[in-house]
C-alpha cells in the first residue's frame, strides 16, 4: 500500500467476536485439530477454576462426534446473570462474559473481595473465543432459584430467558457446535489430545472427578471414561512412567519425591520419580491447574535448584561413597538432622543440569493470585517472582528428601555418574561427527558419502530441497527427474537404524545415520545450529509398500529424537507419488490411492474395464513419470511433518519404535491401521514383526501442503 492511499479510512476497530475471528492463532493457537479442542479447555478450565474455589467435585465433558456438539458442565456457582450496564445498555453479565473480550470476574484475584484466590483464566476472553469459533453456542447458568438460557448463532446474542428452578441445583452448562468454515480441512477432535488435556485435572485437583463422554459414530452409547485421584501428583507421575515405559516399568526406586510449600502468596507442589531405564526427561508444569506447554519461571526455578542440591549432594561427600556409607546424618522417621540443605562444599563434582535430568518423570505446579502469561493460549508462566520462590521450596524440600533417604540418594546419584560418563562419551561422537572434512559448498562430506549423495547447483539453502530416496533404481530415477539446480539426492541402502532406546555410539557408527548428518549439516545434540542447514525442505521419498512406511517411520524417529527441531520448524516432508496410473480418453490420469482410484472410477462410469497400471515403487517409473507426479512443485502433494503436543509424540515414539512389547504396537496398529491387521494371517508372538509400523502418525501430525509446496 503506498503512502498516497493510507488515511484514517484504512484504519478498522475490531471488538468482540469479530476480533477473534479474523486472527485465530492469538487466541486458540491455530485453526487445526488442536484449536478445536482448545476450545474444550478454555470451557473446562473455568469449571476447574470454580472447584479449585470449593464449588463443585464434579466437572463433565461429553462430545457427539455425529453431530460435532460439545457440552462442559459443571457443579459451580453458576455464571452470574443479573443486569449490568455495558455501553450504554443493560445487559446480563452472562451476556457480556460471552461476547465482550476481556469480560470477566479474574482480573484481580489478590482482593479480598475477589471471587477466586487464583484461577486460570485471567484475560476474560476464554468463553469468548468459544463463541466466536461457534456455529452455535448454548449457554445454561443455575443459581440463587434460577435457571438462565441464551443461544449465540455465530457469536451474535439471542434474546435470554429466565425462568425458576430448584433452589438446590447450581452450576454452567456451555453446549456449542464449531464453525468448522473457520477451522483447516481435515480438523477434528483429537481424542488422544483431548485425554490428555482432560486427565492431569483430577491428579492437581485431588477429589475432583472428571466425566468424559464420547459419543461415537454406529454405537448406541457414548464410550465414558472418568478421571479421579486421591493421590495428587505423586500418582501423577508414576502413571507417568507406566504410560510412557508400559505398565512392567519400574522406578529405580519405589516412592515418589514430593514437595510442597508456600512464600510469599506463592503455592509451589512438585512430584519427582527417577526410572530405572529410560534416559527420557518428562517435565509436566502448571500454573493455576493451567497446562505450561512451554514451561516458565516455574519450571526454570525447579530446574535451578535440581541442579544446585544434587551436586551439593554429590559435592559433600566428594562422591556417592559418601552417602552410600551412611555418612549422611538421619534422624527420625523421614527428617533430616537438621531440615536444612546440606552445605555447598569446594569438592571437585558437577553434574551438567541435562544429566541430572536424564530419566526424570516430574509435575511441578504453582497456585498464585495474579500469573502472568506470554499469551492467551497460556503455554507459558512469566511472572518473575516465581522462580526464585520455586528454587528456594524445591531446593529446601529435595535436600532434606536426600538427607533423610540415603540409599535411595546413593542409586540416584551413581545413575547421574553413568549418565555423565555416557554424556562425555557423546560429546565425543558430536566431536567426531563435526570432523568431517567440508567441501566447497560448505557440506559435510566424505568419501563414502560421494557415492550415495547427488548435489544440486544452487548455493541457498533456501531454494534447496534434500530429497531422500530408497534405493539405487528410485535414487537413480529421481536423479535424471529432479530440477539439478534446486534438488539433490541422497540414495539410501537398506533401512536406516532404529534409533529409539539405542546408544549414542550405535547411532553414530551407523552410516547411514553418519550420512544423513553429514549432509544436513546442523549437528546434533549440544552442537545442533539450525541456521547451518543446508537444504530448507527435506522430502522423504519411499515406496508406497510396508517396507516404505517402515523406512519412513524409522526416518521420522531419527529427526524426532535427534534432530527435533527440525520437524518443529516444518522443515521436514513427505512426498506423495501416485500409486495408480490410468489413460483416459488419451490422457494419462494420476491416483494417488486406493480411495482416489475409487472415487474417481464413481465420478467416471465409462471408465470401468480400463487398465490401471499400480506402481509399487518409485523405480518402476521412469524419470519424466517420476518428475511430473512427485518431483515437480506445480503438480506434487508433499505431507509437511509436525508437532503439535511434543508429549504424545514422544510417547508414541516409545510405544511404538522402542517398547519390547510388540502387544502395544498390535494395539495401536488394531485400533488406526484401518483394518490393515484382520487381513493379515495368525502370527504366533514369537515370529511376530518387533519394528513394523505401518501409520504415520506414530511420530507426528502430517498436513497437506499442495502445488508450488
Amino acid at each position: 500500500m503506498s503512502q498516497a492511499n493510507y488515511s484514517a479510512a484504512n484504519i478498522e476497530v475490531l471488538e468482540g467476536v469479530e476480533a477473534i475471528r479474523r486472527n485465530p492463532g492469538m487466541y486458540i493457537g491455530s485453526t487445526g485439530s488442536h484449536g478445536l479442542v482448545h476450545l474444550i479447555y478454555e470451557a473446562f478450565a473455568n469449571s476447574v477454576d470454580e472447584a479449585v474455589a470449593g464449588y463443585g467435585k464434579v466437572i463433565s465433558v461429553a462430545l457427539d462426534l455425529n453431530t460435532g456438539v460439545v457440552t462442559v458442565e459443571d457443579e459451580g456457582r453458576g455464571i452470574p446473570f443479573d443486569l449490568k450496564e455495558h455501553k450504554g445498555q443493560m445487559l446480563p453479565a452472562a451476556t457480556i462474559i460471552v461476547s465482550t473480550i476481556h469480560a470477566g470476574g479474574k482480573f484481580d484475584n489478590s482482593k479480598a473481595s475477589s471471587a477466586y484466590a487464583s484461577s486460570g483464566g485471567l484475560h476474560g476472553v476464554g468463553t469468548t473465543a468459544i463463541n466466536a469459533f461457534a456455529e452455535a453456542l448454548e449457554l445454561e447458568s443455575w443459581r440463587e432459584g434460577k435457571h438462565f438460557r441464551q443461544v449465540f448463532k455465530r457469536g451474535e446474542p439471542q434474546p435470554p430467558k429466565v425462568e425458576k428452578c430448584d433452589p438446590s441445583k447450581h452450576g454452567t452448562r456451555f453446549r456449542w457446535k464449531a464453525d468448522l468454515k473457520l477451522f483447516d480441512p481435515g480438523a477434528h477432535y483429537d481424542l488422544e489430545l483431548l485425554t490428555n488435556r482432560l486427565k492431569p485435572a483430577a491428579y492437581l485437583n485431588p477429589g475432583l472427578k472428571v466425566c468424559l463422554s464420547v459419543q461415537h459414530p454406529g454405537e448406541d452409547t457414548p464410550r465414558v471414561q472418568e478421571f479421579y485421584s486421591q493421590s495428587g501428583l505423586g500418582g501423577y507421575v508414576a502413571d507417568m512412567l507406566k504410560e510412557m515405559e508400559g505398565e512392567e516399568a519400574k522406578p529405580l526406586f519405589p516412592q515418589q519425591i514430593l514437595i510442597r510449600g508456600e512464600r510469599d502468596g506463592v503455592q509451589v507442589a512438585a512430584a519427582l520419580l527417577v526410572s530405572a531405564e529410560s534416559y527420557q526427561t518428562t517435565i509436566h508444569s502448571y500454573a493455576n491447574s493451567i497446562r505450561t506447554r512451554d514451561g516458565g519461571t516455574h519450571e526454570s526455578g525447579f530446574k535451578a535448584a535440581l541442579t544446585k542440591t544434587i551436586n551439593e549432594q554429590a559435592a559433600q561427600g566428594s562422591s556417592t561413597a559418601a552417602v552410600a556409607k551412611g555418612k549422611v546424618a538421619v534422624k527420625g522417621k523421614g527428617k533430616p538432622t537438621n531440615g536444612k540443605t546440606p552445605a555447598k562444599s569446594s569438592a571437585n563434582t558437577s553434574f551438567k543440569p541435562e544429566v541430572i535430568q536424564q530419566g526424570l518423570y516430574v509435575v511441578i505446579a504453582v497456585k498464585l493470585a495474579r500469573p502472568q502469561f506470554q499469551s492467551q493460549t497460556k503455554d507459558r508462566l512469566s511472572s518473575a517472582e516465581v522462580e526464585g520462590v520455586a528454587r528456594s521450596i524445591v531446593g529446601q524440600g529435595l535436600g532434606d528428601w536426600l538427607a533423610a533417604n540415603p540409599k535411595q540418594a546413593s542409586a540416584w546419584l551413581r545413575r547421574i555418574e553413568a549418565s555423565q560418563k555416557a554424556r562425555e562419551e557423546a560429546m565425543h561422537y558430536e566431536e567426531l561427527a563435526r570432523a568431517a572434512a567440508q567441501d566447497k559448498g560448505g557440506l559435510l562430506i566424505d568419501k563414502n558419502i560421494s557415492e550415495k549423495f547427488v548435489r544440486c547447483a544452487s548455493k541457498s539453502p533456501a531454494d534447496r530441497e534434500l530429497l531422500i530416496v530408497e534405493g539405487d533404481s528410485a535414487g537413480g530415477s529421481a536423479v535424471q527427474g529432479r530440477n539439478a539446480t534446486t534438488q539433490a539426492i541422497l540414495k539410501l541402502r537398506g533401512k536406516p537404524l532404529n534409533v529409539a532406546g539405542a546408544k549414542l555410539s550405535t547411532i553414530v557408527a551407523n552410516q547411514e545415520i553418519l550420512t544423513l548428518l553429514n549432509v544436513l549439516g546442523t549437528g546434533f545434540g549440544n552442537s545442533f545450529d539450525l541456521s547451518k542447514l543446508a537444504f530448507h525442505k527435506v522430502i522423504i521419498m519411499s515406496d508406497a509398500d510396508v517396507d516404505g512406511l517402515h523406512i519412513q517411520c524409522l526416518l521420522l524417529t531419527f529427526l524426532h529424537q535427534m534432530l527435533p527441531e527440525l520437524i518443529r520448524q516444518g522443515h521436514i516432508y513427505i512426498a506423495q507419488p501416485p500409486l495408480y496410473k490410468v489413460t483416459y480418453k488419451k490422457q494419462d490420469i494420476w491416483l494417488l490411492d486406493d480411495g482416489a482410484k475409487d472415487s474417481w472410477l464413481k465420478s467416471h462410469p465409462d471408465a470401468t474395464g480400463l487398465e490401471f497400471k499400480r506402481f509399487k515403487g518409485l523405480g518402476e517409473m521412469n524419470p519424466k513419470e517420476l518428475r511430473d507426479t512427485t518431483l515437480n512443485p506445480q503438480f506434487r502433494t508433499l505431507l509437511r511433518v509436525t508437532i503439535e503436543e511434543a508429549d504424545l509424540a514422544t510417547k508414541l515414539v516409545h510405544q511404538l519404535m522402542e517398547n519390547k512389547d510388540a502387544s502395544v504396537r498390535r494395539t495401536f496398529l488394531e485400533e488406526f491401521g484401518g483394518g490393515w491387521l484382520s487381513a493379515l494371517p495368525e502370527i504366533s508372538a514369537s515370529s511376530q514383526p518387533e519394528t513394523l509400523v505401518v501409520d504415520r502418525t506414530a511420530v507426528s501430525s502430517v498436513q497437506p501442503q499442495k502445488g508450488a509446496a
